[in-house]
């Protein structure tokens, strides 16, 4: 079986979670034959490392193209296309097209695209059996978004903006819609990560919908430790550039770091992974550290006494959980950070929604050793059963399988 992967990102190095999602499903696509990817990115990005040999992938490609928001004749051309949504760079299709040619060998039995915009910007197509991974539902990001309650704007100018940017942002979860919808007419099959998402899915007139699970690597040896430190430490990782999880480190920083010091003086949070520069500001060290991006996320999962998740806007589910799962270390969370994992708050994790919700869970994960050890073992047998990658490969394999045999 031949498998061609048209990826809207690239897997090398797994440091964030839909890169770590690109992998297993190459890993368990390699299970079935052989593998040819074509990953569309960005050709302003360089954090890019050498393919794993491993693997054994039959070929590797990088196809750039412009990501900038369109503007001016750009964006015009979008709102006259009503199912593309303005946030899909569609305009360098043809430069992706010719790209994508050149990169194919031949004939297929099943092609997966990793994303919508790689399979917008290959124009479409439907050349072999397809399935097609949504990952994150792009509609349900603006909906929560919609959903964080914000301070009444002051002034009629700032009241007009709001009103403007709503009435944008409904607009975008009807385009969103529409494409989700002419996809699904057109591949075989539409991947998502959680039962949540496939309900929502199914909302908006998806029938064709499957779940593939996102999963973490099973860990040899883990770095959680029963102890609390001193002084004790809470963590929040991932990409500190992706709107969702800038709003929620800034929360973490701005409101639950007070409300939980009131509880533990001398509790201190770490802020890790790339970031944009105006993050910086919450930067008060011992307090709150922003640490940036590291070579090696496990040395901060090792002085980590708490991983929080404190996101109030996003779709799909939180591989950052799922890390902590696997390396046994306690997880705070709101509902939405949890959502689509089958977690049970006060047995797999704590969930708190508001501000002094959140800050009592991690207090009470600091401060009581019986609750630490119960929910990170009953968090490590849910990781293991449902979310290790060896699981899931096979599962994925299987799907790949019956979807290039039915077509």
């Amino acid at each position: 079986m031949r498998t061609l992967v048209v990826a809207g990102d690239y897997p090398w190095p797994e440091d964030r979670g839909p890169r770590m999602r690109l992998a297993m499903v190459l890993g368990a696509l390699r299970r079935c034959g052989e593998v040819e990817l074509c990953s569309v990115i960005s050709q302003f990005r360089t954090d890019f490392d050498p393919p794993d040999e491993a693997l054994g992938l039959a070929k590797v490609t990088r196809v750039g193209f412009d990501n900038r928001p369109a503007s001016g004749a750009g964006l015009l051309a979008t709102l006259g296309r009503p199912s593309m949504p303005l946030e899909m760079p569609w305009q360098d299709r043809s430069t992706v097209q010719r790209a994508l040619a050149r990169a194919m060998t031949g004939r297929y039995d099943l092609v997966w695209f990793f994303g919508p915009r790689p399979w917008v910007l290959a124009g479409e197509p439907v050349f072999a059996p397809t399935i097609l991974d949504l990952d994150d539902l792009e509609d349900q990001k603006v909906v929560a978004r919609l959903s964080v309650p914000l301070p009444a704007p002051s002034g009629w100018a700032r009241r007009v903006r709001r009103l403007g940017s709503t009435a944008v942002a409904h607009g975008e979860i009807r385009r969103w819609g529409r494409l989700y919808r002419r996809a699904a007419g057109r591949v075989s099959c539409i991947a998502v990560c959680s039962d949540l998402d496939a309900e929502r899915a199914a909302r908006v007139g998806l029938a064709n919908v499957t779940v593939v699970p996102n999963g973490y690597r099973p860990v040899r040896r883990p770095v959680g430790r029963t102890v609390v430190g001193s002084p004790p430490t809470v963590l929040f990782q991932g990409l500190l550039s992706y709107p969702p999880n800038i709003e929620a480190a800034r929360r973490l920083a701005e409101e639950v770091g007070p409300a939980l010091r009131a509880l533990v003086p001398d509790a201190q949070i770490r802020l890790v992974g790339d970031h944009r520069p105006e993050l910086m500001e919450v930067h008060d060290p011992p307090r709150v550290t922003v640490v940036g991006r590291v070579p090696d996320i496990t040395e901060e999962l090792a002085r980590a006494d708490l991983v929080v998740v404190p996101l109030r806007y996003g779709s799909g589910t939180r591989v950052k959980i799922l890390e902590a799962f696997a390396h046994r270390i306690p997880v705070a969370s709101t509902t939405l950070g949890a959502e689509g994992l089958g977690a049970a708050d006060g047995v797999h994790l704590l969930i708190g929604d508001t501000t002094d919700e959140l800050a009592g869970a991690c207090a009470r994960l600091l401060r009581e050793p019986g609750l630490r050890q119960s929910v990170v073992s009953e968090a490590s047998l849910l990781f293991s059963d449902r979310f290790a990658t060896g699981v899931l490969e096979a599962r994925i394999a299987e799907l790949a399988q019956s979807v290039a045999a039915a077509t």
